[in-house]
């Protein structure tokens, strides 16, 4: 027999309201530190501001690589903080499922700690590739500090490397089961079942470049 279920809004605790509040902040300094870095790189272009060259790049480095990481890690503590919830209070509630926002929130196909688990996979993997590349140029000149720095940087890459290669595995284990529990729990309208299967990074279909 059909299970016929109620949608509702089931309350989620503090901590998980406390996570969203972090993601907003995240998101709203995130994008201010932004538009900062776009402005100056502008506006030094145009002569309008002289802005140092070390300040510029440390700008867009931190963009293009510290904010991504920090916004999809902050997002993934709220995720998961939710999914627990919701899991937990279906065996409260059996005959109610969450609104339809609640489980693209929490319980889309992808587990929530994927996306952060490739994006710390592909950072490391340039880091390993760059690192690996100027630590023989550093030996050649006998810079030996240098050397030391690469080398220590180099290795704390490969290690970021496997662990994130192992996150990975271990996600993709947790997002089948998690699929598997939400399809016993409730039953879901097809425009739904789509929505959960799009990707935090949008790739479309759940999965990853290189999945």
């Amino acid at each position: 027999m059909e299970k016929t279920l109620d949608t509702v809004e089931f309350p989620l605790s503090a901590r998980v309201r406390g996570a969203r509040r972090w993601l907003v902040a995240t998101s709203a300094a995130g994008a201010v530190f932004v538009g900062a870095a776009v402005a100056s790189v502008v506006a030094d272009a145009f002569g309008w501001v002289s802005v140092p060259r070390a300040i510029q790049a440390g700008s867009v480095l931190v963009t293009l690589f510290v904010l991504p990481v920090v916004w999809v890690g902050v997002h993934a503590v709220w995720a998961l903080r939710g999914r627990a919830e919701l899991f937990l209070a279906a065996g409260k509630h059996p005959r109610q499922r969450p609104t339809d926002r609640q489980m693209v929130d929490h319980l889309r196909d992808e587990h929530p700690l994927t996306p952060l688990s490739w994006m710390v996979s592909v950072l490391s993997g340039l880091g390993t590739l760059c690192l690996g590349v100027a630590l023989p140029y550093a030996l050649a000149d006998g810079a030996v500090l240098a050397g030391a720095l690469l080398g220590t940087g180099l290795a704390v890459s490969l290690v970021a490397l496997v662990l994130a290669g192992s996150s990975i595995r271990r996600a993709a284990r947790q997002g089948s089961e998690d699929r598997r529990r939400r399809a016993e729990l409730w039953s879901l309208p097809s425009a739904v079942e789509r929505r959960l299967t799009n990707s935090l990074l949008g790739t479309g279909d759940g999965g990853h470049l290189g999945a």
